[in-house]
């Protein structure tokens, strides 16, 4: 999805699946805003969390757990270390034309394995919540539900549209792709 994103003039900076432990994502963080200067949309593959889950511990639940508390982990640190170190203007927050201050959770695919339903749910939830807790310092979150035949491009074609300024009117949200 990083070169899908690239070619549609994104600038990427990626990073493995991350251990849950705060104080290493912290590092890692602000490793990546010294490096690119700042920080403006942050995709959580949580779908990747997740699998990595399953194939370090073969355990369904331990693999929930991963997804849940590195996409919390990471989003705790970039809110905190990048997003309300520079708090935006009036005319930054959503709807007003800005790209910034967007976050996006990948969700695992249905057949993911068990508890992969679990785990979309609770990238819903925590994308839910968090917007109307982010809402006034202009950050929005939104939940992304690839399904089998979403190719990487349309996923990463969805993510740089909702890094535009359109793309600020959506927060909140599941955005659906698994089909009837």
């Amino acid at each position: 999805m990083s070169e899908a994103c690239t070619e549609l003039g994104a600038h990427v900076q990626m990073c493995a699946p991350v251990a849950a432990e705060e104080a290493i994502v912290d590092e890692m963080i602000i490793a990546a805003v010294a490096e690119s200067g700042s920080l403006d949309l942050l995709v959580v593959d949580g779908a990747g969390l997740f699998t990595h889950g399953i194939a370090d511990s073969g355990d369904a639940r331990a693999a929930l757990r991963t997804c849940l508390d590195a996409t919390w982990n990471v989003t705790r640190a970039v809110v905190n270390l990048a997003f309300l170190g520079a708090e935006p203007s009036s005319s930054d927050r959503p709807g007003s034309g800005s790209a910034t201050r967007r976050i996006v959770y990948l969700a695992p695919a249905s057949d993911a394995g068990e508890h992969a339903g679990a785990a979309r749910a609770g990238l819903e939830n925590l994308a839910r919540t968090l917007s109307i807790e982010w809402a006034r310092h202009g950050i929005t979150l939104v939940t992304i539900a690839p399904g089998e035949a979403a190719a990487a491009g349309e996923v990463a074609a969805l993510c740089a549209y909702l890094a535009s300024s359109a793309g600020a009117y959506f927060s909140g949200c599941l955005l659906d792709l698994r089909g009837p």
